[in-house]
């Protein structure tokens, strides 16, 4: 069900103000694309502008409806090798710092909705010796050597613990079904990819969910942001 924006807002403000968001979205949410491809060092998402990812916004587990955006996913990051651990049967934890960027662009308005700097997090795969399986994770919280950087250029959305600027908070990607096939529909063929001095050695493609949570570091400014961004929003019946 869509809704207006200004109504969207009247929601959210009469809710109160949130200490925290919940942002997320769910595997095969780009339908006819893989979320992710790679090769060696490289990772990039495999969406595109026929292929919208759909972000929900959530009020931190609150009383208010979920947000769902249709948004363009952008992101690249590089993994660097650290070390593999052996796990038993052959198989190993193979292990990466991983430092790159992503972003979700609300796709009606063109407005860049949340961006996310990241350096030192770590990446994880499990595979046998010189190879992945079909599994892999990022995960990115700040401390310890890493460095996550958050900015939401959205819309004030006070019910949701979302105002224009900083955001402090952490943030998960899934992988799965990662092979070097890349073929849609996907039956199966060529799981897993290789491995070359400890990095894929063929152009690898996978399906991913996300999961974010964040803080506005300054509670108690937001009466004073104006309206803007965010459009198209639907409301989750």
């Amino acid at each position: 069900m869509k809704i207006r924006y200004l109504a969207l807002v009247a929601l959210a403000a009469a809710a109160g103000t949130a200490d925290a968001a919940l942002l997320s979205f769910s595997s095969g949410s780009a339908g006819g694309s893989w979320t992710w491809t790679g090769s060696g060092s490289n990772v990039t998402d495999a969406t595109g502008p026929n292929a919208p990812i759909i972000l929900d916004i959530d009020d931190n587990n609150g009383v208010l409806p979920t947000l769902s955006v249709s948004t363009q996913f952008n992101a690249q990051y590089t993994l660097s090798y650290v070390a593999s651990v052996p796990l038993g049967n052959g198989a190993f934890s193979h292990n990466y710092l991983a430092s790159g960027s992503f972003s979700f662009q609300d796709m009606v308005s063109g407005t860049t909705l949340l961006t996310v700097n990241f350096t030192n997090c770590l990446y994880t795969a499990r595979g046998a010796v010189s190879s992945w399986f079909t599994t892999g994770a990022l995960q990115g919280d700040p401390g310890a050597g890493a460095s996550v950087n958050m900015v939401w250029s959205g819309a004030a959305l006070p019910g949701y613990g979302l105002a224009p600027g900083a955001l402090t908070g952490g943030f998960a990607f899934d992988k799965t079904a990662v092979n070097t096939s890349g073929a849609i529909p996907y039956g199966g063929q060529n799981p897993g990819v290789g491995l070359t001095n400890n990095l894929p050695n063929a152009t690898w493609f996978s399906e991913g969910s996300f999961s974010a949570y964040t803080n506005i570091p300054a509670p108690g400014s937001l009466a004073l942001l104006g309206l803007a961004g965010l459009v198209g929003v639907r409301r989750r019946r």
